[in-house]
């Protein structure tokens, strides 16, 4: 199964910046991420990241992240 790099921008609201929102993803799907940039304070959390991993995998991904609440925007 060949991998693949993509790269987004999260944006999320309040009530998910204490959670562990990339560790849980990374776990569940087989993803690996490096994060290049990161703003997050009481009110908002804001990351740029790269995202590694097969298609399907990285699809899921995206779909729980918005699921939760995230908004995600492909680089």
């Amino acid at each position: 199964m060949s991998t693949t790099m993509r790269k987004f921008t999260l944006s999320f609201p309040q009530k998910l910046i204490r959670e562990p929102i990339l560790h849980n993803f990374s776990v569940k799907f087989g993803l690996q991420f490096n994060i290049s940039k990161a703003n997050v304070s009481d009110d908002h959390g804001y990351l740029e990241l790269s995202l590694e991993g097969d298609n399907e995998s990285l699809e899921k991904a995206l779909k729980y992240l918005a699921d939760i609440g995230v908004t995600v925007t492909e680089k």
